[in-house]
């Protein structure tokens, strides 16, 4: 046997813990956030992919289909991975797996909860959008215009991260399957980022 019981012990003993401390973090976020339910309600309904629905129109302006392609790309790819994980962790949602908890204003889902899809689709769109806007500064722009760009990339993460926390809020996630779609979203925007920018380079005259 490559590994034997005494081996595989302390592994298994540390993912319980990680999932005790995952279930009691979700427990004190969950009752701390119900007092905004409603805007709570807002922030998941815009992190459901309503608010990617912006993207649309810029598919058919010349001067933003480019951008708006590449971050079509971000957002399928990032849908396409969280479905994937889902089957393969297979955690089942905190309102459908522990007695005290249920899913608040909405159905309860009836799919997996790790990752997160609401918290990886709205990362993928923040961190993507905020490196573009950064990056992308026009080298003649003003100092204004570099003033709104960089406080828009420093909203943008703090929105997604409350799309987060109102996962929580509603009963549907636990506070690890928020923390990996941020992870899985991010990580996602900037290998898209690198890609749109690279193919800038190649079709932009010098």
């Amino acid at each position: 046997m490559l590994f034997d019981h005494g081996t595989l012990e302390p592994l298994v003993n540390g993912e319980r813990a990680l999932i005790e401390i995952d279930i009691h973090v979700f427990q004190l976020l969950h009752h701390a956030l119900a007092e905004w339910l409603w805007p709570m309600v807002v922030l998941s309904t815009i992190g459901g992919g309503w608010g990617s629905l912006a993207v649309v129109p810029l598919l058919f302006a010349v001067r933003t289909r480019r951008f708006a392609g590449s971050l079509a790309a971000v957002l399928g790819v990032t849908a396409v991975t969280v479905f994937v994980l889902k089957r393969i962790v297979a955690r089942v949602r905190p309102c459908n797996s522990l007695a005290d908890v249920k899913a608040l204003v909405f159905a309860a889902p009836t799919d997996f909860s790790f990752p997160s899809g609401h918290s990886a689709g709205s990362f993928a769109f923040a961190f993507f959008v905020a490196i573009v806007l950064v990056k992308g500064t026009p080298a003649g722009a003003s100092a204004h215009e570099r003033r709104i760009r960089l406080l828009a990339a420093l909203v943008l993460p703090l929105l997604a991260a409350a799309v987060g926390l109102s996962r929580i809020a509603l009963g549907v996630h636990f506070p690890g399957d928020v923390l990996a779609g941020a992870v899985l979203g991010t990580t996602v925007a900037s290998i898209g980022a690198y890609f749109h920018f690279a193919v800038l380079r190649r079709v932009t005259p010098a």
